[in-house]
């Protein structure tokens, strides 16, 4: 598969194309490279939709996922070394006690952990600015999911596989730092296979909830927009690439598929 980020999609039987734009939840701006050129396709669209529409964010529904009732407090859930370099990670990383912490979701501490690798130098996360970007334009923004399918998503993956994804970033903080660096690497140069088999792999006993399934419901509503009219669609970039991807059930789906070249990358 060539190596791009953006995509062309036009229907086959005829019509306006649409885009369809790898991209990522972070504020570093290494992953702002390939801002300007989405920007250009953006402006030649009237509809542009993200994951799910932003501004349907519902913060309290996500906190009463996020704390569930029967959940132990993870000084508990955690072996004691795991909590351990858990209380280490979190003093050096995050600036708070492991304590303060103990009560919130794993997969929310997981999160902090992880973007506390990465540098914050935007107001936005990549997507967020695209989508405010769209938004200052007079677009008309849309979701490929909802909300609330997304919550959904998150309900179906056990209690015990978000403590399992924890244990792992915690006995493997300064691995996980290295692996940032390569995604970041990928993601600058559009290597979009390789993004793809590192979503696979962190999704390992999730796969089906967190990629399969949301591609095909993601591939519907994408599909449904754009026979109607030209459609920017961004979505997580390990979405794209592979068997089940977006891109291979688009053209499946009667899409003609063709790479837009980016901007010439640092090695």
């Amino acid at each position: 598969m060539k190596k791009s980020l953006l995509w062309q999609l036009t229907p086959r039987s005829g019509g306006p194309s649409s885009f369809l734009f790898g991209t990522m939840h972070v504020r570093d701006l290494r992953a702002f490279e390939w801002f300007e050129l989405a920007k250009v396709y953006l402006e030649k669209c009237p509809v542009f939709a993200t994951e799910f529409e932003f501004s349907e964010t519902d913060h309290q529904a996500v906190a009463a996922v996020m704390q569930p009732a029967d959940q132990l407090p993870l000084d508990q859930a955690l072996k004691a070394g795991v909590w351990k370099n858990m209380q280490f990670y979190c003093k050096k990383k995050l600036g708070v006690p492991a304590e303060n912490l103990r009560h919130l979701h794993p997969m929310a501490v997981s999160l902090a952990l992880t973007n506390a690798l990465l540098a914050g130098e935007a107001a936005y996360s990549l997507d967020e600015t695209l989508w405010e970007y769209a938004r200052s334009k007079g677009k008309r923004t849309a979701g490929v999911e909802t909300f609330e399918e997304q919550l959904q998503t998150l309900k179906r993956i056990p209690y015990k596989q978000h403590l399992k994804s924890l244990t792992w970033l915690l006995k493997n903080y300064g691995r996980q730092k290295k692996r940032l660096k390569k995604m970041m690497r990928w993601y600058r140069s559009g290597n979009i296979q390789r993004l793809y088999q590192s979503a696979r792999k962190d999704a390992r006993g999730m796969r089906r909830a967190m990629l399969f399934d949301r591609n095909r419901l993601m591939v519907q509503r994408f599909t449904e927009i754009a026979r109607q009219e030209s459609l920017f669609c961004a979505v997580g970039a390990g979405h794209l690439a592979g068997e089940k991807g977006m891109l291979r059930l688009l053209r499946k789906n009667g899409f003609k598929v063709k790479a837009i070249p980016g901007p010439k990358h640092r090695k």
